[in-house]
């Protein structure tokens, strides 16, 4: 029985070779929009296009052409918790900091919601909540927060986080006021118990 090829396959067939004619003529906005039409299968989409330029050998495209492919945010290898606890450290932001600001672009303002804020983004840095699951609005602060990241937290949104150590589980760098019994209590609460706070931030957040 021959192959036969479904319209996924068609279609990031097609996908693969507009990107590559885009990378070879250095149009790399053209490349990020061509990677994130993907969608779901963006991850697989990159893999196709990095193996395709391995296989073509070091002729073309040009190494210049590479390096600049390379520094694109389409093209990080990163997880979210790597980026955003070395952004966070590399401009000297406490996490309580952060989410006080994350809170306030997220429009939260009660103790309870900005507290339900600091236990999600805890969950975000320690990889305990899958980045596909957050809300665009969520993403976008962040990286607004962040200063400038937006593009590269929405390239970066599929890469595989891995498995978490269960030592950084209550990691508490940034976190001397937060008791973990009282995280744990909170986490667990029924959704009644929950001010309207606390039940938007969840929803923000994919939970």
């Amino acid at each position: 029985m021959g192959f036969v090829m479904d319209e996924r396959d068609i279609r990031l067939g097609n996908l693969l070779a507009e990107t590559l004619l885009a990378f070879d003529q250095g149009r790399t906005a053209d490349v990020d929009r061509l990677l994130d039409s993907a969608g779901d299968d963006r991850f697989e989409l990159v893999e196709m296009v990095e193996l395709s330029l391995t296989l073509r050998g070091p002729a073309s495209p040009s190494s210049e052409a590479i390096e600049a492919l390379a520094m694109t945010p389409a093209f990080d290898a990163r997880s979210w918790p790597e980026i955003l606890t070395e952004a966070r450290h590399a401009q000297g932001i406490k996490r309580p900091a952060l989410v006080t600001a994350l809170a306030e672009r997220l429009g939260i303002s009660s103790p309870a919601g900005e507290e339900r804020v600091r236990e999600r983004y805890h969950e975000i840095e320690t990889g305990q909540l899958d980045p596909r699951r957050i809300s665009t609005a969520v993403a976008d602060a962040l990286g607004d927060v962040l200063g400038d990241m937006r593009d590269l937290l929405a390239a970066t949104r599929l890469n595989p986080v891995g498995p978490l150590n269960p030592s950084v589980s209550f990691m508490r760098d940034g976190f001397d006021d937060l008791d973990g019994n009282v995280m744990m209590e909170a986490m667990m609460a029924s959704p009644s118990e929950l001010t309207a706070d606390e039940r938007r931030v969840d929803e923000l957040f994919g939970v």
